[in-house]
């Protein structure tokens, strides 16, 4: 990408800045291409961003293994809808930075839908219509349903070879779920959960057949390994914030809280206002879990909407 971009109106800024926010939001995706490619994780900053601005650090694991590609094509789009958005002269105001970290976002999860498809995967394990939708209703225990949304994304998902199911990641996963201390390792912890992969494949068995069985989930799991691609949403997890993140979050806080207070001022609800200005920030991909828990606690998110309404009023009348 080229510094001196026609469309960017102040690229001594925008592209140092929006780099960084997008090296960050691409950073589990590109960790794991580098442990697809068992390189060993990535520790250079963002090409074109303000640590390296002319991209030139030698980047020659990076790029046989496709992170830099991956960061390109996500910073590459995001940017210019950023600029089709934000036809502003000169540099841009804090909330098209937070508009590009949604974009990016939104990107990458475009991108983790191909990668899944590329390797024979379904596009979007979380979905609630199609077979995905019709196969997860039917469990009746709701931790057996997480887990076939699980077995999903980590079929298709990128990593070394394996013919077996990560029991102990599911061991954590199921001591998250209903606080258990199950011993990761453990042959009694390993029996229960493979009990429960092999009662969740049964019901897949059995409401999509055994042919959907195979071509969606056991043989993307077989040719792991053999064609990598970005992780699925269900993996990704957000690093501690750094630095280069700071910028993308601090705009994304400020759009979200205007958008409240514009939609409150139009006279919708605190509640239903907050709800909808953070999931516009989120976009179309998976919402991170902490927020997708708080459908069920309707009365905190309205109180918390409240408290935040009453606030940012006051503060503003103080102006």
């Amino acid at each position: 990408m080229s510094k001196s971009s026609s469309f960017c109106t102040a690229p001594a800024t925008c592209l140092p800045r929006s780099a960084n926010i997008v090296w960050g939001v691409t950073r589990q995706a590109r960790r794991a291409l580098h442990e697809a490619g068992r390189s060993g994780p990535c520790h250079r900053p963002a090409p074109f961003g303000t640590v390296d601005p002319t991209a030139s650090r030698p980047r020659e694991v990076c790029e046989s293994v496709g992170c830099v590609d991956l960061f390109m094509d996500v910073w590459i789009l995001a940017h210019s809808a950023t600029h089709a958005r934000f036809r502003t002269l000169g540099p841009l105001p804090d909330s098209a930075f937070a508009y590009l970290t949604s974009s990016a976002r939104s990107q990458l999860a475009e991108l983790n839908r191909q990668g899944r498809v590329a390797r024979g995967g379904v596009a979007r394990p979380q979905r609630r219509d199609g077979t995905v939708g019709r196969i997860a209703i039917t469990y009746e225990d709701p931790w057996t349903a997480d887990v076939f949304r699980f077995l999903l994304g980590y079929a298709a998902a990128p990593g070394p070879a394996t013919a077996a199911w990560p029991l102990d990641t599911l061991v954590c996963r199921k001591n998250a779920w209903d606080g258990g201390d199950r011993v990761p390792g453990s042959r009694a912890a390993h029996d229960e959960l493979r009990a429960d992969v092999e009662s969740c494949l049964a019901v897949v068995r059995r409401v999509a057949g055994v042919r959907w069985l195979h071509d969606c989930i056991l043989l993307p799991l077989a040719n792991r390994g053999t064609r990598p691609s970005v992780p699925v949403d269900d993996d990704a997890r957000p690093d501690r914030a750094t630095e280069e993140d700071a910028d993308g979050l601090d705009a994304a806080a400020t759009v979200i809280l205007q958008d409240l207070l514009a939609r409150t001022a139009a006279g919708v609800g605190a509640g239903t206002a907050l709800r909808a200005a953070v999931e516009a920030w989120l976009g179309d991909g998976p919402p991170p879990r902490a927020w997708a828990a708080t459908r069920g606690d309707d009365i905190a998110l309205r109180r918390l909407a409240k408290r935040l309404v009453s606030d940012l009023s006051q503060q503003k009348e103080a102006a």
